[in-house]
């Protein structure tokens, strides 16, 4: 038998997803011009995209991990991306990250808005000198708001230890020197 393409592959393990899912759908190649996107069409879009997209992202996830799995050899392994009726949630390639400056797989003005709110709370907190909490978020959301704050030099971010249901946290801008009188404070 001939091996596979990464894209059968991941079609194959999609498919086998959705069945365990009990979604009935439609898996097929195509989207983008590198050939490392699926499109998945179903009666049941919703249940595939899920609140804000978490089902399609875990799927996406799940299923590039066992393609991974499948393919330890591969080390230049592309992300397979799932588009679901024109939504998707990918998570960018490194190298797309890197090019483009975003930090996430939210969406451009969403990211936009979380970026410019950081700046703000950090240009707040150096103002008064008070810690502020702000959220929850969900984890995309708080990778945003730690990336942008972490080489200011005087504000830090921390987020609480404990999420809640829907995965979210807050998180605590402070102070740099606030945080080192607090931890010296507990000695």
């Amino acid at each position: 038998m001939p091996e596979q393409t990464v894209l059968e592959e991941a079609r194959g393990i999609t498919e086998e997803l959705m069945r365990l899912l009990d979604v009935t759908g439609t898996v097929t190649p195509g989207g983008d011009a590198e050939g490392t996107m699926l499109l998945l069409a179903s009666e049941e879009s919703g249940r595939l995209i899920g609140r804000k997209g978490q089902t399609l992202e875990a799927l996406e996830l799940v299923m590039n991990r066992i393609l991974r799995k499948n393919r330890l050899e591969d080390e230049n392994l592309p992300w397979v991306v799932l588009d679901v009726d024109g939504y998707h949630v990918s998570t960018p390639r490194r190298e797309e990250k890197e090019s483009s400056g975003r930090h996430s797989h939210l969406p451009r003005e969403e990211e936009e808005r979380l970026v410019a709110m950081a700046r703000d709370i950090a240009r707040e907190v150096r103002k008064i000198g008070k810690s502020r909490v702000i959220g929850p978020f969900s984890p995309s959301e708080r990778r945003v708001i730690h990336v942008t704050l972490e080489n200011d030099p005087d504000v830090e971010t921390v987020s609480d230890e404990q999420a809640d249901e829907n995965r979210g946290k807050k998180i605590t801008v402070r102070l740099r020197e606030q945080a080192a009188g607090e931890e010296n404070g507990n000695d």
